[in-house]
C-alpha cells in the first residue's frame, strides 16, 4: 500500500479543516424557527409581521443591542419582553436603561401579555380579558379594526399621565405617555402580532397601523436574549483567536522552511550525473556478464531472466512457456532482424564476445511489449 506524503496528508487535513469551518459558518440556526422572536417561524413567534412589513417596502430591521447603544431617533418594537415576565429577575438592568433611553428622546412601543408586569415602568393600571373578538379603534388606526382573538387584554383604566390611543370595545388598548425627550406606548396585549393570528381578521392591518402611526419599528431582539450576530471577519478579528491564528501560521511556515533547508541526502562520494537510462543498464550489465568470462553463460542467464520478465507481462496470473512467448514476439512485424536473431537462442546463436553480448542485450531491450502484438490483433 503507498504511503501519501506528509505534505498531502498536511494539505488535505487543512481543507478538511477550512470546509468545516465555512460550514458552521454557513449553517442556518434553526433553533431560531421555533423562538419567540422575528425568525420565529412557530405560533410564538412574529416573523410573519417582519416579513410582512418588509414586502410592503417598510424598512424595518432588527436590534441586538441595549437600548443606551441604539440612536434616539429610532423606534424601538418590544413584542412580549422579557423583562416584563413575573419571572424575570434582572429587569431592574434593562428597564432602567430603556428609560434612560426613552428620556433622552427614543420612542419604545412596548406589547405585553396578560402577565406582564407593568409597574415596573410606573404603569399601575389593572388587565382584564375581552371577549371572543374585539374592536380596535383610535388615533393609530383611521378605521376600527376587527381583531378575532378570544381574551384579548385590555387595561382597566388609564393613569392621569397617560393619553389613551386606542381602544378596546372601548377601554384602553394603547397609551401614550411622555418620559423626558421621549414616549413609551404601552399597548396591553400583543397577541395580533403573531404567527398564529396574524392572518386572522385586521390584525395584519392593525400592525401596517401603528408602523405607519409611528415610524419604522426596528424589532429588538437583546429583550429576548439574542446578540448581536458576528460575520466571520468579525471573529476572525478577536484578539485571542488572532493569537492562535499567528501561532499557528508560524509553525506552519516554520515547517515548511524546515522541509526546504536542508540539501537531499547523498551517500558519501556520490557525485552528481545523469539519471539512469536503458543505455547505462545495457552497458553495466554486459560488463558484469563479461567478467565471468562466459558470455555465452551470461546471456542465457539474461535471455531467461527477459523471458520471464515477458511472460509476466503477457499472462501475470497464468503460467505460460517460454516457447509461448517467443512465438508470441516472432508475429510482431515490427521486430527487428537482430532481435530475432537473439531472441531464438540457439547455441550456435549465442554472443561469443563481450561486444556481441552486449549488442544481444540491448537487441533484447529493444524488443516491444509482448502484449503490444495482442492489441494490434
Amino acid at each position: 500500500m503507498t504511503r501519501l506524503p506528509k505534505r498531502t496528508l498536511f494539505s488535505i487535513a487543512a481543507l478538511a479543516l477550512l470546509l468545516f469551518c465555512l460550514n458552521l459558518w454557513l449553517a442556518r440556526n434553526r433553533s431560531l424557527d421555533y423562538s419567540s422572536t422575528s425568525f420565529g417561524v412557530a405560533a410564538d413567534g412574529y416573523k410573519a409581521a417582519y416579513d410582512l412589513l418588509t414586502e410592503l417596502h417598510i424598512p424595518v430591521t432588527r436590534s441586538y443591542s441595549r437600548s443606551w447603544r441604539v440612536p434616539h431617533n429610532r423606534v424601538l418594537w418590544f413584542i412580549v419582553p422579557d423583562f416584563l415576565s413575573p419571572v424575570e429577575e434582572s429587569f431592574k438592568v434593562d428597564t432602567s436603561d430603556l428609560k434612560d433611553w426613552i428620556r433622552a428622546g427614543g420612542v419604545a412601543v412596548i406589547m405585553g401579555d396578560p402577565k406582564s408586569e407593568w409597574d415596573r415602568f410606573d404603569l399601575e393600571e389593572s388587565v382584564s380579558k375581552g371577549g371572543d373578538s374585539s374592536t380596535i379603534q383610535g388615533d393609530f388606526a383611521p378605521v376600527a379594526r376587527k381583531i378575532p382573538i378570544p381574551d384579548l387584554v385590555h387595561f382597566d383604566k388609564a393613569s392621569p399621565n397617560s393619553r389613551v390611543r386606542l381602544t378596546s370595545d372601548g377601554k384602553p388598548f394603547a397609551l401614550d405617555l411622555k418620559i423626558g425627550s421621549g414616549r413609551l406606548i404601552a399597548i396591553a396585549d400583543g397577541k395580533f402580532v403573531l404567527n398564529s393570528n396574524l392572518d386572522q381578521g385586521d390584525d395584519s392591518v392593525l400592525v401596517v397601523d401603528l408602523a405607519r402611526a409611528l415610524g419604522t419599528p426596528d424589532f429588538d431582539e437583546h429583550s429576548h436574549g439574542l446578540a448581536t450576530p458576528e460575520s466571520m471577519l468579525a471573529l476572525l478579528a478577536n484578539p485571542r483567536l488572532l493569537a492562535v491564528l499567528l501561532i499557528t501560521l508560524i509553525t506552519a511556515l516554520l515547517w515548511i522552511a524546515e522541509q526546504h533547508s536542508w540539501p537531499p541526502r547523498r551517500l558519501e562520494g556520490q557525485e552528481a550525473g545523469a539519471p539512469p537510462s536503458i543505455d547505462s543498464f545495457v552497458e553495466s550489465l554486459g560488463v558484469l556478464y563479461s567478467q565471468a568470462n562466459d558470455p555465452r553463460a551470461a546471456f542465457r542467464a539474461y535471455r531467461a531472466s527477459f523471458l520471464r520478465r515477458a511472460r509476466r507481462q503477457l499472462s501475470p496470473r497464468i503460467e505460460t512457456s517460454d516457447q509461448a512467448v517467443i512465438d508470441r514476439f516472432s508475429r510482431d512485424r515490427s521486430l527487428s532482424n537482430e532481435s530475432r536473431r537473439w531472441l531464438m537462442g540457439n547455441e550456435s546463436n549465442s554472443p561469443s564476445t563481450e561486444t556481441e553480448l552486449v549488442s544481444a542485450v540491448r537487441a533484447l531491450e529493444s524488443c516491444p511489449s509482448p502484449t503490444h502484438e495482442s492489441r494490434r490483433q
